[in-house]
């Protein structure tokens, strides 16, 4: 009877171990299987747009420095036109300064004839001190005796040349100045600024 309840005892003994083996097993299959290594979060980086810099104020604008206008004049007609009775023998042409020397005038009576086409507007009386601004018009002949260096006369177009007062009263070219006084070799000074062109012609009686 002793012998029975020791193997009863041990036989529970053993069943109790492969009970608890046995649910240690199951536990460990129905556990979900480690995955591994961590994967690590992908990042994303915002792509910043480039920011056009904005222009330095803060040395102002600049501002543009004045300039003096000039207007430029219209051409008008200035040819010289042949006069009845008189033969020209000699022609001065230019724009600017220039001497012509050793013209010989073969008579006691003979004329200047002279015109002029100014670069620029306005102008006033070649006899007024405003005439020397270097923006007017102007032209001078200064004749001088060849032989003895004295001046015979100088010359300058009446009212000076203002092509905005012809276009109001009326174009008064070509001018002319007669002379009683020849038979004589002259030098012929020209001073011209801000003109076009002008004509000189040296005219005696036919």
């Amino acid at each position: 009877m002793c012998c029975l309840n020791i193997f009863t005892r041990m036989k529970c003994v053993v069943l109790l171990i492969l009970l608890v083996a046995f649910a240690a097993a199951v536990i460990g299959c129905i556990q979900p299987a480690s995955s591994g290594a961590a994967t690590a979060p992908v990042q994303t980086t915002a792509e910043t747009p480039a920011l056009t810099p904005a222009p330095d104020t803060s040395l102002g604008t600049p501002t543009p420095s004045p300039t003096e206008e000039i207007t430029t004049a219209p051409t008008l007609t200035s040819e010289i036109p042949a006069s009845a009775g008189l033969t020209t023998i000699q022609t001065i042409t230019g724009t600017g300064d220039e001497t012509v020397t050793n013209v010989s005038v073969p008579s006691s009576y003979w004329e200047l004839w002279y015109t002029a086409d100014p670069l620029t507007m306005g102008g006033q009386d070649a006899q007024s001190v405003a005439s020397a601004s270097a923006v007017f018009p102007s032209l001078t002949i200064t004749i001088v005796d060849h032989d003895t260096g004295k001046v015979f006369d100088t010359v300058q177009p009446p009212g000076g040349l203002d092509s905005a007062l012809w276009q109001r009263t009326g174009d008064p070219r070509p001018w002319s100045q007669k002379y009683y006084s020849g038979n004589s070799v002259y030098d012929f000074e020209i001073s011209g600024k801000n003109l076009r062109s002008y004509t000189i012609d040296i005219r005696v009686r036919s």
